[in-house]
């Protein structure tokens, strides 16, 4: 093949990169949410219960109801 998009592997690029590079290129992560905005909590330390803080907050869950809920779980096991 040649001259076609197979041809437009670099050295040591995996498949998967190609395709993000072929992508980029080509503007398909142009206008996306946030872009050049800074990462939130970028610069915070690691919270291993950040998905429960944030599904808590999203789905206005109260720090109460979250332990009844806890407790709840806990008393079936």
């Amino acid at each position: 093949m040649t001259g076609g998009a197979d041809d437009d592997f670099r050295p040591g690029e995996s498949i998967v990169e190609r395709r993000i590079r072929l992508a980029a290129e080509q503007g398909e992560f142009a206008n996306l949410p946030g872009h050049g905005k800074p990462i939130g909590d970028l610069d915070e330390t690691y919270d291993p219960l950040w998905w429960v803080k944030r599904w808590a907050e999203r789905e206005g869950v109260t720090a109460a109801e979250l332990a009844g809920l806890i407790d709840e779980w806990r008393k079936r096991d």
